[in-house]
């Protein structure tokens, strides 16, 4: 019957019938609205070319729905007991690739090409697990896998983070990164009051849509720039800079530099923008050369 999978009465019965207890520092808490299921699949926009990747697939509910509109899922279940209850489920779906390892740990790029034959059509769909949304995320982005989108149901406050802009207190390390590899879009809140057991905070659908030229070379030196003005948010960029070394410059030489790019040496990195954060990057790129 229509969304079966996410009624309590299923999951319920489904853990029960293994004797199974959602462990709470897993983040196991599991969707029993179909419609917020149906909102997640929809802003994936999927194609039979599409080649998926999910994380912590828990009793099945989203993966069901991808196997349906996709050429491949690679489903990634840490949890033995889930994962035992995925295999008896979609043992006859033979474009299933179900695994049972930390996703944190994983060769993603080894996983996913091998399924993808000539085609590179890579999207990322999961309820990530709250407590590691953040090193996901970083994984992610940084595999340099071609991805054609993510979507990702998340701990509201992280997606307040994902969201912010610069001055706010959201605004942080991870949102910068995230803002120069690609452009976030919220798709919709949802309450706590639709999982189960009910978590303690609520959650948000929201969409990365990747950037067509990323220039990753920059990569490493605008995370370090990025990581430098974020560490002690309360130091002014000038003082933030100076933990860079050297290299970069004595404070006056890194003052100059601020100023021609007409950033306040006294501001505090967390009001500087992307395009801020980018040219000094750049620079730190010049003379690391």
């Amino acid at each position: 019957m229509p969304g079966k999978t996410t009624s309590i009465t299923f999951i319920k019965e489904q853990l029960s019938a293994r004797n199974f207890a959602p462990r709470k520092s897993l983040g196991q808490n599991f969707l029993t609205d179909e419609n917020i299921l149906l909102k997640i699949v929809a802003a994936g926009d999927l194609g039979k070319d599409d080649v998926v990747l999910e994380i912590g697939p828990g009793l099945g509910a989203l993966t069901e729905k991808l196997l349906e509109l996709s050429k491949w899922v690679v489903a990634i279940e840490y949890d033995r007991g889930l994962f035992t209850i995925l295999h008896e489920r979609f043992d006859n779906f033979s474009n299933l690739v179900l695994l049972n390892q930390d996703v944190l740990a994983t060769d993603l790029a080894g996983v996913l090409k091998d399924y993808a034959g000539g085609d590179f059509h890579f999207k990322v769909l999961a309820n990530l697990p709250y407590y590691i949304t953040t090193p996901i995320i970083f994984q992610l982005i940084e595999s340099g896998l071609p991805w054609k989108g993510m979507v990702f149901l998340v701990q509201k406050e992280v997606a307040n983070r994902l969201l912010a802009g610069p001055g706010t207190k959201e605004y942080g390390a991870l949102t910068v990164m995230l803002n120069f590899y690609g452009k976030t879009t919220k798709i919709g809140n949802v309450p706590k009051t639709v999982f189960y057991p009910i978590p303690q905070v609520d959650s948000t659908i929201i969409r990365i849509d990747p950037y067509e030229r990323q220039d990753f070379v920059i990569y490493p030196y605008l995370h370090r720039v990025v990581q430098a003005a974020f560490g002690q948010r309360r130091k002014t960029i000038l003082n933030a800079l100076m933990s860079l070394g050297k290299s970069f410059g004595d404070k006056e030489s890194i003052a100059e530099l601020l100023r021609k790019f007409q950033i306040n040496p006294l501001q505090r990195g967390e009001t500087l923008s992307i395009k801020e954060f980018l040219s000094i990057a750049e620079e730190l790129q010049i003379r690391s050369s």
